[in-house]
């Protein structure tokens, strides 16, 4: 879940970026608007996105560093570095720093879900508390006493008595222009978006801008239906200046008047400048590469002289047989029983640091390779990397003891396949 929001994140802020440097101040609402959605879009279903690639993807494989792979052994504690929870019959920290920072994130989602929320009912109040009446294009017109600045959500628009009495057809106009364009739909994906990424500024600096080209797009459609300028811009000045009872909805008074004003007059861009949102597929097309997975988690258990003459000549295309052969390319890998979970829990109880190796101040991660038989059992096991003797001593026991693995599949059938296999050994505080 953590990878999934950095990843969600660094695009995010990648995008908007772009958007900001290259479109922000150009006169392609619609292109705009829709560029923005795109970007919110995106960082939500991106990071989903599972490409496969032959090698790890430059962000992924910087990520792998706390992956739910990698098993952490402490002096007297075992935890495990990732999704997983630990079982250990040694005592295990009852907090840890990802511990404290999955929490002040869930905190941060159910705060802004609640602020959302007393908008939501706020809202729902001030539709059921005022005098009722429809538009000429079916909105529901609520009319309520005092002094604000008139505001829609959806097909529901609410205005002042006052306004209503003096104002009412530039104001109806402008809140009707957000309704037809379909302007609340865009703030609840904003919305969903903030929920998941309160901590991100550049969401809220998103939001802005959005909330911005609404309010453009509405000026445009209500000076295009005939209502003169000077006039228009007068009532701008007047709301700006008035309080506001809602936040959720479009407001008429949301955004910075002297930039609006400001759009108003300023000549349309060269629509060849349309051509310089085309760095946010570009963009978007990076990212999904950048978050690709390595295809295969097993490489081949080979001496260095085999593996030099593999890598050049080999045909790496799967032989369906039933022969002896160890493979390095499966159709689906050797499995631990009941899972990575199941696996990272296994060795969290059974690995112990060595006292030695505790009293030299010796960690360092230590790379196992073994071959998982057809029937499951682990077979030459050996340590490719490792800091230290001790910790590969420590690692190899306990590989060695664990219990049959389901075995990896080719067409469908058991075959030896080699599985790689990280185990960090870290002291406390390091």
């Amino acid at each position: 879940m953590l990878t999934y929001l950095l990843k969600s994140t660094i695009l995010l802020a990648l995008l908007y970026g772009s958007f900001a440097l290259l479109l922000s101040r150009e006169t392609f609402h619609r292109f705009n608007r829709l560029a923005l959605l795109s970007v919110l879009v995106a960082s939500l279903v991106l990071p989903a996105v599972q490409l496969s690639l032959n090698m790890p993807a430059f962000l992924n494989s910087l990520l792998a560093a706390d992956s739910p792979a990698t098993i952490t052994i402490g002096e007297g504690t075992a935890t495990i570095a990732g999704e997983g929870s630990p079982a250990s019959e040694h005592p295990v920290p009852a907090l840890t720093w990802m511990s404290v920072v999955k929490a002040v994130y869930f905190i941060g989602v159910l705060a802004s879900f609640l602020v959302f929320a007393v908008q939501l009912l706020r809202f729902w109040h001030e539709v059921k508390g005022g005098l009722r009446t429809k538009d000429e294009q079916g909105n529901t017109v609520i009319i309520r006493g005092g002094d604000f600045a008139p505001y829609s959500f959806f097909h529901y628009i609410i205005i002042s008595a006052a306004d209503y009495e003096r104002l009412r057809e530039p104001i109806l106009a402008h809140e009707q222009a957000h309704i037809h364009l379909g302007h609340s739909w865009d703030l609840m994906i904003l919305q969903l978006v903030t929920i998941v990424q309160w901590f991100n500024p550049f969401v809220y600096l998103l939001g802005l801008d959005l909330k911005a080209v609404h309010e453009y797009e509405a000026d445009s459609a209500v000076l295009q239906l005939g209502i003169d300028a000077k006039t228009y811009q007068l009532l701008l000045v007047t709301k700006a200046v008035a309080g506001r009872l809602q936040t959720i909805g479009n407001n008429l008074s949301h955004h910075s008047l002297k930039k609006r004003i400001t759009m108003m007059h300023k000549k349309n861009s060269n629509r060849w400048l349309m051509t310089k949102g085309v760095i946010l597929p570009i963009l978007m097309a990076m990212a999904v590469v950048a978050f690709a997975k390595q295809k295969t988690e097993t490489v081949p258990l080979l001496t260095v002289e085999e593996a030099t003459v593999s890598l050049g000549y080999k045909d790496t295309t799967p032989v369906y047989d039933d022969k002896d052969k160890i493979h390095y390319i499966v159709d689906k890998n050797a499995q631990f029983p009941g899972g990575d979970e199941a696996c990272y829990q296994w060795l969290a109880k059974n690995l112990k640091y060595p006292e030695e190796a505790v009293k030299n101040k010796v960690q360092g991660r230590v790379f196992v390779q073994f071959v998982v038989e057809k029937d499951g059992t682990i077979t030459q096991a050996e340590v490719k990397r490792s800091p230290n003797d001790l910790l590969s001593e420590e690692a190899l026991r306990v590989v060695q003891l664990m219990p049959k693995w389901e075995p990896g599949k080719v067409g469908g059938k058991p075959v030896r396949s080699v599985f790689n296999l990280p185990i960090s050994f870290r002291l406390p505080g390091k």
